[in-house]
């Protein structure tokens, strides 16, 4: 019991030096997904630029979906988040969910969701694929796809 509880604490000490090294990041080579489309948590710090003096945190929560649609999506709500005159203080959610959804209905196809907020329940059923829940520091987002079945006419 007390190998487990020096193990763990060892691994966050790493993870926080990490972080604060700068150099904990979302593996690009697709490692972030594991079996069967379920996704570890990771994070990564990012630097937003010359906007922002701290560091965003992005966590993936959940994830069944391509490593390079999920930076894409890290990287549009990191610009968006940047862009929003009164964030951190105020969030515009509903600004945040319509650029996601636009840049990936544009990118890859009609039928894509996205729900925003510091706190929200959901279930969903996704098509194979595009399934994202992660954070960027407290702000939560489920990006999903659903499958467009024609209409019989």
């Amino acid at each position: 019991m007390r190998d487990q509880e020096a193990g763990g604490e060892a691994g966050r000490r790493g993870g926080v030096i990490r972080a604060l090294l700068g150099v904990a990041k979302l593996a690009e080579d697709g490692a972030a997904v594991g079996e069967g489309g379920a996704s570890k948590k990771k994070a990564e710090a990012v630097d937003d630029g010359a906007e922002r003096n701290s560091k965003a945190v992005v966590r993936v929560v959940a994830a069944d979906m391509p490593p390079a649609l999920q930076r894409r999506a890290f990287r549009c709500a990191r610009d968006e988040l940047a862009a929003m005159p009164h964030y951190p203080r105020r969030l515009e959610p509903k600004r945040l969910a319509l650029a996601l959804k636009k840049e990936f209905d544009t990118a890859y196809g009609s039928a894509w969701h996205c729900i925003v907020g510091t706190g929200f329940g959901s279930y969903v059923t996704h098509a194979r694929g595009g399934f994202l829940y992660f954070s960027v520091d407290k702000v939560y987002i489920l990006l999903f796809r659903t499958a467009v079945e024609p209409s019989p006419q």
